[in-house]
């Protein structure tokens, strides 16, 4: 019984601060605190799904967050990852978690990466010419602060330029949001296989043991 106990008290220990870090986040709740959501709450609370942590909605959501959080709409992924989660049946808590993996310390490293493989992608697969990106590369190397956006704007006047910056950016951003999403479906089934224990285990031993221990 001793350790039934300490494996329910895990389990609570984890709830909690599940709930902690969830706190900020869109509940069913206090959906019209928020801006835009309000708007659609009582739609929102009528779709159980995107409140549910069933297996295919938590899964659902790791592709619907990667890829929104890797296209730059920066102050709009939270709210596309929660209407796109109303269409695509997915759990609209962790989408929006995942949106936090582009944040003010992180974009600039992710969308130069973003960028360098969406070249090398589309260079390699598709055809595209290779100079685009070095010029680029080659004009923004050593600019000043002083004359950075003169230069940059010069250089992104041309829209050949500004379709394979868009595309590169697109292309690389889905690349690894696809990677990044099969890491997460592929590491929470084995979770959830390894602890599919506690899932079953009945939070009624809980009070019969404080019953027994009053007599």
């Amino acid at each position: 019984m001793a350790e039934k106990l300490s494996e329910i008290q895990l389990r609570h220990k984890r709830v909690h601060r599940l709930k902690a870090l969830l706190r900020p986040l869109p509940r069913r709740t206090n959906l019209h605190r928020y801006p835009v959501l309000k708007w659609i709450a009582p739609l929102a609370r009528r779709c159980s799904y995107i409140w549910s942590f069933k297996s295919v909605y938590v899964i659902s959501a790791f592709y619907i967050g990667w890829i929104i959080a890797l296209i730059p709409m920066y102050g709009l992924q939270m709210i596309c990852a929660f209407l796109f989660c109303l269409l695509l049946r997915g759990n609209c808590i962790v989408a929006m978690l995942l949106q936090w993996i582009t944040n003010p310390l992180t974009i600039p490293f992710i969308i130069v990466f973003q960028y360098a493989l969406g070249d090398w992608v589309i260079v390699k697969f598709f055809g595209a010419s290779p100079e685009v990106g070095a010029d680029l590369l080659a004009k923004l190397k050593g600019t000043t602060f002083e004359t950075l956006l003169a230069d940059l704007w010069s250089t992104i006047s041309d829209w050949s330029i500004i379709l394979h910056l868009v595309a590169a950016t697109l292309i690389g951003g889905l690349v690894i949001a696809l990677v990044g999403a099969v890491i997460s479906h592929i590491s929470y089934v084995a979770y959830v296989r390894v602890h599919r224990y506690d899932n079953t285990t009945p939070l009624a031993p809980v009070r019969k043991i404080r019953h027994e221990k009053r007599f």
